[in-house]
C-alpha cells in the first residue's frame, strides 16, 4: 500500500504491511554488510557537501556531481534502514546510484530528491546555520521514532504485521528529516515548517 504524497514527501514506503515473524530476529544480522558500507559513504558524503558548499560560494552554483555524491548515500541509507525495521522483506540492494530521482532498484520504498539549480540566493550558503533549530526539534522526532520502531519491533515478531499508525509516523518523521536536508543542501528555497509533514 502506497503512502499517501504531498510537497513534502520525499520518502515513500510501498510494501505490505505484514512481515514474517522471524524477520525481526534476524534483519539486524543481514543489515551488518549495509552498516559497514554506509559509513564509508557518510564519510565520503560528508566531504562531499564541504567541497560542494566551497563550489557554491566561490562560483555561485550547485555542482551537481557533488550533490550526486550526497543523495547517494542518503538513498543508501533509507534503504538499508528500510530493511533493518523490516519495511520489506527483500534485501535492500547494494547499489550507488547518484540521480536524484530514484531509479526503482528498491521497490519496497523511494527517495527522490529535488534535481539542484541555481534559483537559491547566497544567503543559503547559511542554511545549514539557520537549520539548527529544525535539528533540534528532529532529534526530538527521531527519539519518539526510535521508540516507536522497538514497539513496532515486536509487533511484528507477534503478529507479523507492521502496525499502520507506527509505519506512517516513521515516513513523516523520515520525511520531515528530508524536508530539511532539501533545505540545507540549498536546492529548494523558503524556510522548512516545523511540525511533521502531512501522510
Amino acid at each position: 500500500m502506497t503512502e499517501a504524497m504531498n510537497d513534502d514527501q520525499y520518502f515513500v514506503v510501498d510494501s505490505p504491511h505484514e512481515v514474517a515473524r522471524w524477520r525481526p530476529l534476524v534483519n539486524w544480522i543481514l543489515y551488518i554488510p549495509h552498516h559497514i558500507i554506509q559509513r564509508a559513504l557518510g564519510m565520503l558524503a560528508f566531504i562531499a557537501a564541504v567541497f560542494y558548499w566551497f563550489v557554491r560560494l566561490f562560483t555561485g552554483r550547485l555542482h551537481r556531481g557533488l550533490y550526486g555524491v550526497m543523495t547517494m548515500h542518503e538513498r543508501y541509507q533509507v534503504r538499508a534502514d528500510s530493511f533493518l525495521i523490516g519495511f520489506s522483506e527483500r534485501y535492500a540492494p547494494i547499489q550507488l546510484s547518484q540521480g536524484a530521482t530514484d531509479d526503482g532498484a528498491y521497490e519496497a520504498m523511494r527517495l527522490d530528491l529535488p534535481e539542484p539549480s541555481d534559483e537559491v540566493s547566497r544567503a543559503g550558503l547559511f542554511n545549514w546555520f539557520l537549520a539548527i533549530p529544525h535539528y533540534l526539534v528532529l532529534a526530538v522526532y527521531a527519539i519518539a521514532a526510535l521508540v516507536v520502531a522497538i514497539i513496532a519491533w515486536f509487533a511484528v515478531l507477534f503478529t507479523g504485521r507492521w502496525p499502520e499508525g507506527m509505519r506512517s509516523f516513521i515516513v513523516r518523521v523520515t520525511n520531515q528529516y528530508f524536508k530539511i536536508w532539501v533545505y540545507v543542501a540549498m536546492v529548494k528555497p523558503g524556510y522548512p515548517t516545523f511540525g511533521l509533514p502531512a501522510r
